[in-house]
């Protein structure tokens, strides 16, 4: 295999991976990492897809920090 093929492989992967995160996170979890999305058109959610396919590490690790501050109760008696 040549290192082009390795590369390419390589981007084909993230990308895939950041459709079926993008797919994922528009239904389930974006509302919890941004409220201001709550009530706002399809429109709105097709323009970000393109973003969320590439920053999808980010906002993978966004939304697990929001659920962890969801179901951690400690942090507010604190």
């Amino acid at each position: 295999m040549s290192t082009m093929t390795v590369i390419l492989a390589a981007i084909s992967l993230y990308l895939v991976a950041g459709i079926i995160f993008t797919i994922i996170f528009q239904l389930k979890g974006l509302s919890k990492i941004d409220e201001g999305v709550n009530g706002s058109g399809w429109g709105f959610r097709i323009i970000i897809i393109p973003g969320c396919i590439v920053f999808w590490t980010g906002l993978l690790r966004k939304w697990i920090k929001a659920n962890k501050e969801i179901i951690d109760p400690a942090k507010e008696h604190a």
